[in-house]
Order: C-alpha cells, then sequence, then structure tokens
C-alpha cells in the first residue's frame, strides 16, 4: 500500500489485487496525524454472515518512533472478519528496511513514511510528520485545548479528545494533564497497551496530583484487562498519593462504580477516595477538569 500526504491529509492506496483481491487500485485509508496520533479512517474487505464485503471503519493509531510503526486496533462488526488484518485486529505499518537506513529529511521527517508487513505487500512515499511539524509553530492556547479535549473525554468522544490533547502536546510534549487525557482516550477505545503507554509517561513526567491522577485511570485500565492485582495496587497508589474525584464527572463516576464491585479492598479505597473529597472540598483534576 502507497501512503501519501496530501495537503495536512494522509492518504494511502492499496494496489489491484493483493489479498483483498481488489479489481483496480483503491484509496483505503485517509486521515491526518495529530502529533503521533493518526485520526482517521480505514477500508477493509470483509467476510461474514450478513456481512458487507467491504466496510470503513474509523482508527485511531500511534505512531511509535522506536519501532518505526504505525499502528492500532480496529474492531470490526460482530461476525465479521478481514484477511487484511491479522488475528486480533491490530493494524500496523512498519517502515521499510530502506527507509530504515535513509538519513532523516528534518527532525521528524521520513518518521511517517510507512508500510503494511507481510502478507500485504505495500510501498511508501510521502511524510506526514512535515505536517505536524508545522503544526508545532501554531501557537495553542493549552488551557483552553485542555478543557476541550476533558469535555470530550467526559462526552465519551475519545477522537476529538485525542485532537485537543495532541495540540498541547506538540507545544507542551510533557504535559502531563494531556498525556493522562491520552491515555483517558485510548482506554475508551479499548486500545489499552497505547492508553497505558501514555499514563505511564504521565506518571513520570508529572507532579504528585498529576501521578495521582494517572494512577487512577491505570487501575480502570487494569480492571479492564482482568488484572485485579495491578488494578488494586495501582488505584491504593491513586489514593495515597493523594487523588479525588471530581464533582459531576460522569466518567469518573462510572470507573468508581466498576471499581468497587471488584470487591472488599476496592470498595474502601473508593470510599477513601470519595470521603478525602468532600472533606477538603479541593478543586477537582483529571478528565472533566481544564487543569494543567
Amino acid at each position: 500500500m502507497e501512503l501519501r500526504t496530501t495537503g495536512d491529509q494522509l492518504v494511502g492506496t492499496a494496489p489491484a489485487g493483493g489479498v483483498c483481491a481488489r479489481p483496480e487500485a483503491q484509496q483505503v485509508l485517509t486521515g491526518e496525524f495529530q502529533g503521533n496520533v493518526f485520526i482517521g479512517k480505514v477500508t477493509l474487505c470483509q467476510t461474514g454472515v450478513a456481512c458487507e464485503t467491504t466496510a470503513t471503519y474509523d482508527v485511531m493509531l500511534v505512531y511509535s518512533f522506536d519501532e518505526r510503526a504505525l499502528g492500532g486496533l480496529v474492531r470490526l462488526e460482530g461476525g465479521c472478519e478481514s484477511v487484511a488484518l491479522p488475528k486480533g485486529g491490530m493494524l500496523v505499518f512498519r517502515a521499510t528496511e530502506q527507509e530504515a537506513a535513509a538519513p532523516p529529511v528534518t527532525a521528524q521527517a521520513s518518521e511517517r513514511q510507512a508500510q503494511v508487513p507481510a502478507p500485504i505487500p505495500a510501498v511508501a512515499s510521502g511524510s506526514a510528520a512535515q505536517v505536524a511539524a508545522q503544526r508545532r509553530l501554531e501557537a495553542v492556547d493549552v488551557p483552553a485545548a485542555l478543557r476541550q479535549g476533558q469535555q470530550a473525554l467526559v462526552a465519551k468522544n475519545p477522537v476529538s479528545a485525542v485532537q485537543q490533547f495532541q495540540r498541547v502536546l506538540t507545544q507542551e510534549k510533557n504535559n502531563a494533564s494531556a498525556l493522562t487525557g491520552m491515555g483517558v482516550a485510548f482506554f475508551l477505545r479499548d486500545q489499552q497497551p497505547e492508553a497505558l503507554r501514555f499514563l505511564e509517561q504521565a506518571r513520570t513526567t508529572g507532579n504528585q496530583q498529576a501521578r495521582a491522577e494517572a494512577w487512577f485511570w491505570t487501575a480502570c485500565v487494569k480492571r479492564a484487562t482482568q488484572d485485579s492485582k495491578l488494578a488494586q495496587e495501582a488505584l491504593r497508589r491513586a489514593v495515597n498519593e493523594g487523588w479525588s474525584p471530581p464533582e459531576g464527572n460522569t466518567l469518573v463516576d462510572r470507573e468508581l462504580q466498576l471499581l468497587a464491585r471488584e470487591g472488599q479492598p476496592f470498595d474502601t479505597l473508593v470510599k477513601q477516595a470519595r470521603g478525602r473529597k468532600r472533606a477538603q472540598g479541593r478543586d477537582p483534576q483529571g478528565a472533566g477538569s481544564a487543569s494543567p
């Protein structure tokens, strides 16, 4: 598949034939980068009872500079499968060996060049990093972007949230609130590995309050992956760091209820966090808060 940038868009065109037996070349990937996150749509061939032969899905993919790969989860409609996706639904694009050996054009140029791994043949061209680099030059109203991103999380709109948080990160790469927001956005997309990656970064770059927030959401992710032991430890770390739930945040309230159902140790920690909030009356932090 050939990847090119057209203006501020990344476009992927699959050749005729291939595993999907396309009669002619077809545009199958469109979208744009927000920092190192790609937000767009992918069109896949698929099989299954009552499934369309092709379908288009929203995707949110993360680019890893270390692995020179762009990847993320694609959730097909129930009962549908696609030969273009490996088992588990993880869509991955990797840089060619030739690109890996080539010198960079700019600080991050050619970092977005990628190709689909075998068995899907691909040729890479173009650079979406040039678009991202240009955006870094634009001034960002950080408090406003954080507020809009957090509002999008509460509304369970992770795509819009990522767009706002990435605007912040292009200007302040270690902004802990934006990093935590990115983690929550990927958590809402059921992309737990990516969520944990951002939350870990938030814990290592933020202050105590930011660490507490990141530990809370780490507990939520671990609960969702049924890792009860680590979920409990993460929640304990959050409470010990002083975390308390923001008022009127339906997303946080939902997660607290789910955590409390995990058993007595969880319920005790949840009550401790809620009690601290009532006693101290502090301004809320985290998802739904505009505090950086």
